[in-house]
């Protein structure tokens, strides 16, 4: 009997089997043959947008980790082209505009006319105001209010909304279309709302379908006034920029890297946009929306910047510009009358690290916030002694005697001296009388070239660059970096050497008698800090010199995982030159000596800078030079290394209309080697002493 029960069950079973696969055949053929049409359109009218995702920016910090340039979170409010309804726009734009209004928030809008009536076009806008133009398709002499018409009528802006309204709309619809909004690009309308405002617009969300509330990143720069020029900053794409970049994946409202490190290593820093799908289906509602592509942070940025470093290297210089301006600078001359009124008011400083020729900090004097720059970047450029320009890299100064380091060596490396050889010095040169018979500071008698750098004897190095001549010095100033990049990160003036082939390029007549203006560093050799920085480095390696660079190593976002180290690179090495190492410890011995002279600073009552700190002369090197300007304007340049036994660091300094620039010098080896400099300043904060 239980057989036949489950042999009744089996049949029922595979009965209703076979009936249920009837039933879905029946109805699979009247969706592919019936309502086949209906389906197909349904999906034709499902329409997926991708839009895409900002990634965080990279951060950069300095050699010891301390965050410089960052980002912080912030909320901005966009339109989203997949949820807003065509011939809606104008009324969501008010509804948005007069929250934003209400509570004191700002909103995107370049259009190049005033915001109020009575309408004219903002004054230097001529290239935008020919874009509208163009945008508008009307004529290039249309009138102000021949714009603000087209604008109206182009985007349907009805009169029912205040003037002031329609003026508003009308910049936010004609900011939509130069930002190239679309499915694929959402409009940032506005950014950084505060919390209230993100909650007010949350509340009414259902009458704003298309605007979207969104967490975002903005950079942030901590300690705006350390090194503002070598960090950089970050702005919107330029349509120039896009032009260039969009065959990269760039977008027409996407930030970029538009200055210093920010600029240097925008494809580290810059990261890979991910990818938000939304799906809305044929009646134009939201069917999904999701994050189909993560975004990818960008890499962040070590520098061999030491911050610490930098702010007392910076103070230094402040302080020893603002002692020339003030009225202790005449106290210590016999003849005030002599002092130019026209005091110092710019200069520049460079410390090296001698082993790997990173750059440990470079000051450019006057400076300025990052901060003051990206919030009102009008004013800070209107400064008084263009702060913006960065003397490191891009001024360029004739050397001086700076430059008889190099002269030494190559005289020295050529035989045309030797460590012992000496050249008398009777205070005029007469090779070339009675035409040209150029002066020494002094009369030094015979000397050779360990007392030449000492004195700073200008006959000595006459002699030495007219016996050599001018094709060899060029050789020997070309392995020292100059004329050259240097192959620094961040884009630099490359200098120039006087020269035969620069008087031909420049059209100008060489004179048998511009060698020996060319071997003390005058002539037509102009170099940057960056390139004295680095001859000093080569002469403190005895003939290696390495690339300069700022970058220490790149990390991911988070600095969990360190991706490459930035290795030192040797760009020429003439240390295994026949003698080059006696060469070598007879240039720095002069240098050395160079560092004991402070008689000047002395007389004046002043205590030797070499000692102040118990550092002891003996272990510095400086060669100093006061190269001319013009007649009766001189510059101060000082280059240098520390220890002079084994080297840890290198620097030099340039102060234009300057004096007392080996006196900075030992507060810049005071930073470094103790922490701290000294300063002197009187009742009123006016520094007293050059100190």
């Amino acid at each position: 009997m239980s057989k036949i029960s489950s042999l009744i069950r089996s049949v029922i079973l595979a009965a209703f089997v076979v009936a249920a696969s009837f039933l879905c055949g029946i109805r699979l053929l009247q969706t592919q043959l019936v309502d086949g049409d209906k389906y197909l359109q349904m999906t034709k009218e499902t329409k997926v947008a991708n839009q895409n995702i900002d990634a965080a920016r990279g951060q950069i910090v300095d050699a010891n980790g301390k965050v410089l340039n960052s980002n912080k979170i912030i909320y901005n409010i966009n339109l989203q082209r997949a949820s807003l309804v065509e011939g809606t726009e104008n009324e969501i734009i008010y509804r948005v505009l007069t929250v934003l209004q209400k509570n004191g928030e700002k909103w995107n809008d370049s259009l190049p006319i005033t915001r109020t009536a009575p309408y004219s076009f903002v004054d230097g806008k001529t290239r935008e105001i020919e874009t509208l133009k163009k945008k508008l398709n009307i004529a290039n002499y249309s009138t102000v209010e021949n714009c603000i018409y087209w604008l109206y009528e182009t985007y349907e802006i009805s009169d029912k909304y205040s003037e002031e309204m329609r003026r508003a709309i009308a910049g936010v619809r004609y900011e939509m279309t130069i930002k190239d909004f679309s499915y694929q690009n959402k409009f940032v309308l506005s950014s950084d709302i505060n919390v209230d405002t993100v909650l007010e617009l949350k509340e009414l969300s259902s009458m704003l379908p298309g605007v979207d509330i969104t967490e975002d990143w903005e950079r942030r720069y901590l300690d705006g006034d350390i090194a503002p020029h070598l960090r950089g900053t970050v702005g919107a794409i330029s349509a120039d920029q896009y032009e260039a970049l969009k065959g990269s994946g760039y977008l027409l409202n996407d930030i970029i890297g538009t200055s210093g490190i920010e600029q240097a290593l925008e494809e580290e820093l810059r990261g890979t946009r991910g990818v938000r799908s939304i799906t809305r289906g044929p009646d134009g509602l939201e069917i999904s929306d999701e994050v189909t592509v993560e975004p990818i942070a960008g890499n962040s940025v070590m520098l061999t910047l030491d911050s610490n470093l930098q702010r007392l290297v910076q103070e230094a210089l402040e302080y020893h510009v603002k002692y020339l301006q003030s009225p202790y600078y005449k106290k210590a001359f016999s003849d005030p009358e002599k002092v130019k009124e026209d005091a110092c008011h710019t200069g520049a400083v460079v410390v090296l690290d001698v082993k790997t020729a990173g750059v440990l900090a470079a000051a450019s004097y006057p400076s300025y916030d990052i901060n003051d720059y990206v919030e009102n970047y009008d004013e800070v450029l209107s400064r008084e002694y263009s702060p913006v320009f960065n003397r490191v890299l891009d001024g360029v100064f004739r050397p001086g005697s700076t430059f008889k380091t190099i002269t030494s060596t190559a005289g020295l490396a050529e035989g045309v001296i030797t460590p012992t050889s000496t050249i008398h010095c009777g205070h005029t040169y007469t090779y070339f009388a009675p035409g040209f018979k150029p002066t020494c500071l002094g009369t030094h008698g015979s000397i050779p070239v360990r007392e030449a750098l000492h004195h700073s004897c200008n006959i000595f190095y006459y002699e030495t660059a007219r016996r050599m001549g001018i094709t060899t010095l060029a050789k020997w100033a070309a392995k020292f970096g100059v004329g050259k990049n240097l192959g620094f990160e961040l884009a630099m003036q490359p200098g120039r050497m006087s020269s035969l082939e620069l008087y031909d390029e420049m059209g100008w007549t060489w004179n048998e008698g511009d060698i020996v203006q060319a071997g003390i560093g005058q002539c037509e050799t102009l170099l940057t800090p960056m390139h004295l920085a680095v001859q000093a480095m080569t002469l403190a390696n005895k003939g290696v010199r390495y690339e300069p660079h700022i970058v220490k190593s790149v990390y991911n976002y988070d600095f969990t995982e360190k991706l490459y180290d930035k290795e030192p690179v040797i760009a020429e090495d003439f240390s295994d030159y026949p003698n080059m190492e006696l060469y070598m410890d007879t240039i720095r011995e002069g240098m050395r000596l160079v560092a004991s002279e402070a008689d000047v600073v002395i007389r004046r009552g002043y205590p030797n800078p070499y000692d102040y700190v118990g550092i002891g002369w003996r272990n510095v090197a400086v060669k100093t030079g006061s190269p001319q300007v013009t007649e009766d304007i001189f510059n101060a340049a000082v280059i240098g290394y520390y220890p002079a036994d084994d080297p840890e660091i290198a620097f030099a300094i340039i102060l234009e209309k300057a004096q007392f620039v080996k006196v900075m010098a030992a507060n810049v080896v005071s930073a470094y080697a103790y922490g701290t400099i000294s300063t002197i300043y009187d009742e009123n904060g006016v520094p007293t002493s050059p100190l």
